[in-house]
């Protein structure tokens, strides 16, 4: 078990140099690394809730996504100074892996950790995200950590343990390949939505949402999405209040609901495809012209069944539905870098009815063209 691991905190020349309240520094033990030092929790304020939180770490995680939740936890304890939030609940850290002792994070920084047990005594797991260059490194990536995976199934499976399970961004796909998401809902980043969706069908896939809560499970997407995740910890355990103001000193934007404004149909495309890349780039120069799908099947010489086939293989969409993406994604450019009326973009984008285009548009941006320029154009 781990009593001798409630919190771990990384001295100041590694990541981060936690302060804690009410801690009792302990001898680090000989099989820890000579930098990292732990301490043990005395007995909470009796005001004062504690949340207790493992995050599970494992060769090649993502080192923000053990270090930006922290963060966002010691804010708290600095708001609790002020009477709002004095009674705001205490976040309590450990740091756990399968084998214990040193791991090594993508970044190549190591932290000490205490050997995975169950999760009876915790409110909370936490998966930090897993580093990856490419949709096709995963399979491998996953086959690499599959004593994760083991415990996980087993940990899950224990009826006395009721922890909620965070994963953030890709390590959705560690939680899903323990077989304890089959049949929930469940979110990644919008890039790997396709890997994921062919690996793991009987998970119902949210690609478009920023945080999917089913259950036990909640999920996000995005690699930066751990300061989410976090947020809705803060709230879930402190409420709203509480939330909005660790947001405000973080200068978090704590509204952030959907994926669907990051999405980029390139990256989204399996590779392989030469027919669907030479029509994308035929469509890509045509983005301002009526396009008629005969038209397009005669450039890639395939008939028109063919072009349909291939690009729902390639990119899970029609030519059509490519081709609204596209020009969702010039009119986000042009958004974001011009101060063109968007009756122009609207022109641009091969549109006549600016209001047709806003509707296409906020269905696939998940924002409306006026609400998308004035969070990501251009500050003058």
């Amino acid at each position: 078990m781990w009593q001798n691991a409630a919190r771990v905190a990384i001295d100041e020349k590694d990541i981060v140099h936690a302060k804690l309240a009410n801690m009792k520094k302990l001898p680090i033990p000989e099989n820890r690394a000579a930098r990292v030092r732990v301490a043990v929790a005395l007995p909470p304020d009796g005001a004062t809730a504690v949340v207790r939180i493992a995050l599970l770490v494992y060769p090649g995680c993502l080192a923000s996504g053990i270090t930006g939740p922290l963060d966002v936890f010691r804010v708290i304890d600095a708001l609790r100074a002020y009477v709002p939030y004095k009674t705001a609940p205490r976040f309590e850290v450990s740091l756990i892996s399968c084998g214990g002792g040193s791991v090594t994070s993508s970044a190549g920084i190591s932290v000490a950790s205490a050997r995975a047990g169950d999760l009876r005594e915790f409110e909370v797991l936490f998966l930090p995200g897993l580093d990856h260059q490419a949709r096709g490194e995963m399979d491998a990536k996953l086959a690499a950590l599959n004593a994760e995976a083991v415990w996980l199934q087993r940990a899950l499976a224990d009826r006395h343990a009721h922890a909620l399970v965070v994963s953030t961004c890709s390590s959705t796909c560690l939680v899903a390949a323990s077989g304890a998401l089959d049949g929930h809902r469940a979110t990644v980043s919008w890039w790997l939505a396709p890997y994921f969706q062919a690996r793991f069908p009987k998970v119902s896939l949210d690609a478009h949402e920023l945080i999917v809560s089913d259950g036990r499970f909640v999920s996000s997407g995005g690699a930066a999405s751990y300061l989410d995740l976090a947020l809705w910890l803060v709230a879930k355990f402190g409420g709203e209040p509480l939330r909005q103001a660790v947001a405000r000193i973080l200068a978090i934007d704590a509204q952030r609901h959907s994926q669907a404004p990051y999405v980029m149909q390139a990256v989204l495309q399996s590779p392989g495809y030469a027919i669907v890349e030479r029509a994308q780039r035929w469509l890509n120069r045509h983005l301002g012209e009526p396009v008629v799908l005969a038209d397009l099947a005669t450039h890639c010489h395939v008939s028109q069944r063919t072009l349909l086939r291939r690009f729902r293989e390639a990119t899970g969409e029609s030519p059509e539905g490519a081709l609204q993406q596209l020009r969702v994604e010039r009119a986000q450019g042009l958004l974001e870098s011009t101060a063109l009326p968007f009756e122009q973009i609207t022109a641009s984008c091969g549109y006549t009815d600016a209001s047709a285009f806003r509707r296409v548009f906020k269905r696939r941006a998940g924002v409306t063209p006026q609400d998308y320029r004035r969070r990501f154009g251009l500050r003058r």
